[in-house]
């Protein structure tokens, strides 16, 4: 049972994109620093020893305008998700898309979610908000709701990045900080694990010269001891981690990645920040932050917990690496179709491959007309929706609930005729088999199928743009089970037609030539 916990709010200062806005962050409560101390005092009496990996349930919420428009791109999320497990990789501790789906929520008070009554935009109480997302809460996930904006006070302008709520054990981000360079979900993953800002108790009131001296006050303007370099009080000051150095705030105002103020703690030493820390502020390079040795401790036994009970992972659960990604296989890059419904894109498995994201589009943005399907353990979609005499624009990019991290494919563009459907087909066989297929060696396609009555055929091979690839050959075909060598021409590798003609309709068939 989750204990009613107040709000704990922070923002991830660290995104590059938004340097030089005043950001706001603020907590009411002390709840994490109490899980911080649970989690300190387990420590001590049991060591956090080597152990498997722990595959953490992440159920992520796209918030759309209430028309179903504005929320982020799925692909985008999978961009982040890669880098997180990058950050986490060396605590143990990886994250995964919970049953391989993410939940849409069309709400415009959501989508632009105010949590103050008293502001002047405030149309819905923000109680009734937070009781809608709870509707949509997974009970048995870590869950991350996507926003377009964050207002949490009535003064605020909306720079709040992201923020973990205790009472609701949720993080809620904005759709911008939803990208592989940004460090924002592993700040609040930081958060939800019970870890505080080293620079905690100055969060309300950053270091400033004339108001907190130099030498610093002994406490901080959170009624905070404040935290000396030589660690004499770091198991009861600032963050209570002792292996991250003293910090006041100064990310707050930083520009750069380096500090170099001449700043002295209570006892007069020039204080030296840990820049690159992911709880911090600073605006270092993304791929040079770093958790604290004690801060991966303690964020592991966190998770180990009761109070986390709630994350089992699926015992199904893919966690292959995706090691390679897929082709396009039909239609061609600059291929000509006869028509425009019922074409099947097809692309090449992938090992471990559970899942694929395809979008098309007719222009080559992928963003204005942009058409999204998830295809599950098949490596071929058909459309039944594309206009005729249009160019359309493709990609896929494959994944599993763990593995996101490989890219789309480089977009193919294909035309559509002006036939509703593709030729005739020929109905009177069946049963129809070609192999091998792939063909992996200098030898003859295999063809058998079944047919209701005799008949004359032409069998020729084609490109993909309609030129033919060699002479037809005829064949006298019985009724029954046939079975025929065909001779394939001397082509080079790529995917090919063949095509069996006869008076009444036409049979084609991809063949990929691979040796």
């Amino acid at each position: 049972m989750h204990k009613k916990l107040s709000l704990f709010i922070c923002c991830a200062i660290a995104s590059l994109s938004l340097l030089g806005q005043a950001h706001v962050c603020g907590t009411t409560g002390d709840q994490v620093l109490q899980r911080l101390l649970r989690n300190k005092r387990a420590l001590l009496h049991n060591p956090i020893s080597p152990r498997e990996i722990r595959y953490v349930p992440i159920k992520f919420h796209i918030v759309n305008k209430t028309d179903g428009t504005g929320g982020v791109a799925e692909a985008q999320v999978f961009d982040m998700l890669c880098a997180a497990n990058a950050d986490f990789a060396d605590l143990e501790m990886q994250f995964y898309i919970k049953d391989g789906e993410f939940n849409y929520i069309n709400n415009d008070a959501i989508h632009n979610l105010i949590l103050d009554s008293n502001h002047p935009q405030s149309t819905i109480n923000p109680l009734i908000l937070q009781n809608i997302m709870n509707s949509n809460r997974d009970f048995a996930a870590l869950n991350v709701f996507m926003v377009r904006d964050i207002i949490l006070d009535a003064n605020s302008t909306g720079n709040i990045l992201g923020f973990y709520s205790n009472n609701r054990d949720w993080i809620v981000m904005l759709n911008n900080e939803v990208r592989s360079s940004s460090i924002t979900l592993t700040h609040e993953l930081g958060h939800f694990f019970s870890l505080p800002h080293p620079f905690n108790g100055w969060e309300s009131d950053p270091y400033d010269p004339q108001r907190h001296g130099n030498p610093v006050q002994a406490t901080s303007p959170g009624s905070i001891p404040t935290e000396r370099v030589d660690g004499s009080n770091c198991e009861n000051a600032g963050d209570r981690i002792c292996d991250t150095a003293p910090n006041y705030g100064f990310g707050f105002s930083a520009t750069s990645c380096f500090f170099n103020q001449q700043v002295q703690d209570p006892v007069g030493t020039v204080v030296d920040p840990d820049e690159e820390l992911f709880m911090g502020y600073f605006p270092c390079d993304a791929d040079d932050f770093f958790f604290s040795e004690m801060q991966k401790q303690l964020m592991i036994q966190d998770l180990a917990d009761s109070e986390r009970n709630y994350l089992v992972t699926d015992p199904n659960l893919v966690t292959t690496v995706l090691a390679s990604n897929t082709e396009l296989v039909f239609p061609a890059n600059d291929e000509q179709l006869t028509y425009y419904q019922g074409l099947e894109l097809e692309w090449a498995a992938v090992p471990g491959a559970t899942q694929y994201l395809v979008e098309i589009d007719r222009l080559p943005s992928f963003v204005f007309q942009k058409q999204s399907f998830y295809v599950r353990d098949v490596n071929f979609l058909e459309l039944n929706n594309l206009e005729p005499n249009k160019r359309y624009y493709w990609r896929v990019k494959p994944f599993n609930d763990y593995s996101t991290c490989q890219p789309f494919t480089l977009a193919r563009v294909f035309t559509t005729g002006e036939n509703p459907t593709a030729v005739q087909d020929i109905d009177f066989v069946s049963k129809w088999v070609l192999s091998p297929n792939p063909l992996t060696a200098d030898k003859d396609l295999n063809l058998a199928f079944s047919a209701e009555k005799a008949f004359n055929a032409n069998i020729s091979f084609f490109s993909l743009n309609g030129q033919a690839m060699g002479p037809a050959q005829s064949y006298d075909f019985k009724a029954g089970n046939n079975r025929v060598s065909i001779p394939v021409p001397n082509l080079q590798n790529g995917v090919y037609l063949l095509v069996m003609q006869t008076a009444i309709g036409i049979r084609t068939e991809r063949v990929l030539i691979s040796r």
